[in-house]
Formats: structure tokens, sequence, C-alpha cells
């Protein structure tokens, strides 16, 4: 059975102590727990529903497992249970650099002050590490991780701890008590319309799955993982419609698999252009040709039963198989190079819709819902100074509103004098 003390810390506060038995080397496992802001008479309640948690095995004895232990928990209990494959292996990603700083530490010794070394450390020249270019004899670059990576490692961090609060392994959260950097908004570059035309004019020589790509991100602002989530049965080519309504993502430890939109907002009935359901349509009488000449090769490692083209990915392999999302970045990389045309990403045309729209004067709402943004006030955000120069433009409206309203009383007192 389980026996109990209080130590008094302060003069509301106060160290509650319980011995439970012996560990596997025979020493005594205690368990603690700092309470504040209670009476002596509370302390003791406290104490005796401590006790009755560990006697029923709600406290985990593993309060000194290092932070890298915990985080082998925290995804067998946790993470492995609610998260999506590619939130998986970000974490994994950003938990390289953590383990590394502060793995080797114990979970309950692990204080404020060591967060905030670690983020200052973070942000010191060449903790980020940029591959060389193949055979390129250019200097190594030397870079820091931006303020709004910083942030997600301190996330990852406060999520890790309070989790390890919920489960009674921690008495606080540490990451609670330091102020990571501030996340910042970086404005958006996109092609303006000259370099636009260029990149168009030097499209229409490229393979036409390449074509309906750029079509359907710039055209209809779709994400790249949305468009390589599309399958046929997707498309309304009669009524010129798509539906989004799930996204393909590539990790190491999955290959490319489909999961669920951003959010439900994302779940979205677009209209597309007549020119890109033009392209769509001779795509798909191409497509048609392949699965004949290719007969039993084609989506072989799909079941027989299985094989329905409305099923069918509109972005496949030379064989049918759904293909790799990063074939995007990687056309679009060599097409700009070959083309001396300016950097750009596959997400940029997304923002170059939004861009676009926003400042043809297209309601903001009607824009958001286009995006899949799950508020308005995300676009806004993203897009403040384009709407600032929108709001800017409304001023000189309405003065030559005025103005013209003005000279207009003056002509019809002049009438009628």
């Amino acid at each position: 059975m389980a026996r109990g003390s209080i130590e008094k810390r302060g003069e509301t506060s106060y160290r509650l102590i319980v011995s439970s038995g012996l560990d596997g080397t025979g020493k005594q496992i205690k368990h603690t727990k700092t309470v504040k802001g209670i009476t002596r008479d509370e302390a003791d309640t406290e104490l005796a529903l401590f006790i009755a948690d560990i006697e029923k095995g709600n406290i985990a004895k593993s309060g000194k497992m290092t932070l890298s232990q915990y985080y082998d928990y925290w995804k067998e209990n946790y993470s492995d249970k609610n998260h999506e494959a590619t939130t998986k292996a970000y974490n994994e990603n950003l938990f390289t650099r953590i383990k590394e700083a502060l793995g080797h530490k114990r979970l309950d010794k692990i204080e404020p002050k060591y967060l905030l070394d670690f983020y200052k450390n973070l942000a010191e020249p060449g903790i980020k590490k940029v591959q060389r270019k193949k055979n390129s004899t250019e200097p190594l670059s030397v870079q820091s991780l931006s303020d709004n990576t910083i942030r997600k490692h301190h996330v990852l961090l406060k999520t890790l701890f309070n989790k390890a609060v919920q489960w009674n392994l921690l008495p606080y959260n540490p990451a609670d008590r330091v102020e990571p950097p501030k996340a910042t908004h970086t404005r958006k570059e996109v092609y303006d319309q000259e370099q636009l035309g260029l990149f168009l004019q030097a499209l229409e020589s490229e393979e036409i799955k390449y074509k309906i790509m750029v079509h359907l991100a710039l055209a209809g602002g779709l994400r790249r993982e949305e468009i390589f989530g599309l399958e046929w049965r997707h498309f309304d080519l009669e009524k010129n419609t798509v539906r989004i309504e799930q996204a393909a993502v590539y990790t190491p430890k999955t290959g490319t698999i489909d999961k669920g939109t951003k959010n439900s907002s994302s779940n979205r009935l677009i209209s597309i252009p007549v020119s890109t359901v033009e392209l769509i349509k001779q795509y798909k009488i191409e497509k048609a040709k392949k699965r004949l000449k290719l007969g039993n090769k084609w989506r072989s490692s799909i079941p027989a039963e299985e094989k329905k083209v409305e099923t069918e990915k509109l972005f496949t392999t030379w064989n049918g198989e759904p293909a790799h999302p990063h074939s995007f970045n990687k056309w679009l990389s060599r097409f700009i190079a070959e083309n001396n045309l300016p950097h750009i990403s596959p997400h940029m045309f997304r923002h170059m819709s939004a861009t676009y729209l926003i400042a043809s004067k297209a309601d903001i709402r009607t824009v958001s819902g286009k995006l899949g943004h799950a508020q308005t006030s995300t676009t806004m955000n993203i897009y403040s100074h384009l709407l600032k120069s929108t709001e800017e433009e409304t001023a000189n409206t309405l003065e030559n509103f005025m103005q013209q309203a003005t000279e207009k009383a003056k002509t019809n007192q002049k009438k009628q004098a």
C-alpha cells in the first residue's frame, strides 16, 4: 500500500511525496507532485487523491525517463493513434534536433532555461543543413533556422509536455514559461503579368499533364497534394467543376497515400475554366489509349475488382500507379531553368491565384472559399498587403465619387439660376 507525506514549500505551496514499493534495483519508488494556492487541509485531500491515483495505476512510474524515452512513450500512447502520417513524419524531423540537444535529459529535470538555450542555439548560423548541388564548386552556404521553424520546435515540445502533465509525469509544462520567437508572415512573391505570360507561353510546348497541373494550381488555387489526390470521379466535365475531398501525401515510411484534406473547409466544389476542361478531356482520351496498349501491365498492383476508371488517379506513372507528388516540383525546377524564368514552387501558383483574384476586386469570402481556408481571417492575414492596397484604392474611388457629385450639383445650380 502506498504511503505519503507532505512538505511545506511556501506560504500556500506543498510538495506531496508518495512511496509505492520497490523498483527493479530494490530502491524505493517515489512519486512527487507540487500543489500551490491551497491550505494545509486541502493539501491533505490532494495527497489522498494522489495516493488513490497511484494505487489505481493512473500515475505512470516512468517520470525518470529521458526525453527521448518519453517521446517514444508519447508516440506509442498518443501520436500513433491520433496523428496522420505526414504529421508523424514532420514531428520525427523536428525531434531530430530536440533529441540531439535535450534527448538525454530526464523528463522531470528539464527546466525553462534549457529550452531558452535550445532556441538560442537553433538561431545560430550553420544549424540548417543545406545540400550542395551535384558537381557544384560553390562554397556551402551557412544558414540559420527561421523564427517560424524554431517556433515549430517549441510547439512540439509544448505538446509533449502538456501530455506529460496530463499523465502526471510532470508538475508543470516548462514550455509554458518561455516565449518562443514570434511567427512571421512573409510576403509571397509571385510572377507579375509579364512573367506569367512568358511562363504560359513556354508551357505550350510541354506535356499535357504538366499543363493541367499548372492550370489546376493557378486557375483552381489547389494545393499540390490536392492535385495529386484527384481521381476521375471528382470531375464533372459537363458542368466544368471538380470536387476536392482528399489529398495524396508522401512519407518515407508510408510511400504515397491518400488522406483527408487539410480541414473541413478544404472539402469543396470549385469551378474550373473551359480551357482547363478541354485539356482534361484531351488528356482522358490519351490515358484511355495507354490503358489499352499496356493491357494487364496497367495498374498491375491493383486488384482486378478495384480496377475502375472512376477511382483511377488523374496523374499516374507510365503504368497507371499513383504519381509521386514531388514529381510536380521536379518537372517545375527543370522547366524554369530551361526557360530562364524566376524561381517558383507549385505552391506559389496558389498564391498567384489568390493575388490575381484580389487584385481584380474579387470578394474576399469567394477567394477564401476557393482556396479552402477554414476562416476568412486566414486569407486576410496571408494577403493583408494586397487587401491594404485594395482598401487604399477605395479611398480614391470615394473621392472621385464625391467630386463628381459636387460638380453635378454645381452644374444643376447653374442651370436653375
